[in-house]
Formats: structure tokens, sequence, C-alpha cells
């Protein structure tokens, strides 16, 4: 283990992956939500708002 001067110790490789699949995991899981529950259109369309007035400001 090595301790840095503020006194916590970097994560090791196998404890980010751990974290990482967790967030995965945790992604999937709110799609898998979104679709079942239709809200994945609502956000499609927030996005697609979104990027119509982003790209409306371009020469």
């Amino acid at each position: 283990m090595i301790i840095v001067s503020n006194g916590e110790y970097p994560m090791e490789t196998s404890e980010q992956r751990v974290v990482g699949s967790l967030l995965l995991l945790l992604g999937i899981t709110f799609l898998t939500i979104g679709l079942y529950s239709g809200q994945l259109t609502t956000v499609l369309e927030i996005v697609r708002t979104i990027f119509e007035a982003s790209v409306a400001g371009l020469p």
C-alpha cells in the first residue's frame, strides 16, 4: 500500500476495475429501466432539441 502526502492511498488497478464494473452495471440497469418505462424517447427528444439549438448557431 502506498500512502501519499494527504494520508490517503490511491486505488489499485483491481479496485478501479471493480468500481468501473459497478458503474457500467448501474448504467445498463438504468438504461433497461428507461427502455421498459418508455422514458428513453423523452430523453432522446431533449437531446435532439439541444443539438438543434446548438447547430442553429453555426455559420
